[in-house]
């Protein structure tokens, strides 16, 4: 092989790698932009998952709150219709 074949064959070469540099580099950050999106997506998922966790949290406290209240306030209810039926019947004597 002559010398100028040898250039031309090294600047081939050298033309080759500087291609697949590029297009891996374009590659990676494509992938990179991708990932990026998908690590966002995931962290909104996350968030509102606690944000829904703490929530309901927060409504079955609520819940066991005012069943307590109304059974308090079913038996004070219970408590005065018997007394005004014991009422009732000593009038009616």
């Amino acid at each position: 092989m002559t010398p100028d074949r040898f250039d031309r064959l090294e600047n081939l070469m050298m033309d080759l790698k500087e291609s697949l540099e590029r297009e891996m580099r374009e590659g990676f950050q494509t992938m990179a932009v991708r990932l990026e999106n998908q690590s966002s997506r995931l962290d909104r998922h996350a968030a509102l998952w606690q944000t829904g966790h703490r929530w309901s949290g927060r409504m079955d406290q609520w819940a066991e709150r005012v069943d307590a209240s109304l059974e308090v306030k079913d038996r004070q209810i219970a408590e005065l219709r018997e007394r005004i039926e014991r009422i009732e019947k000593k009038n009616l004597q």
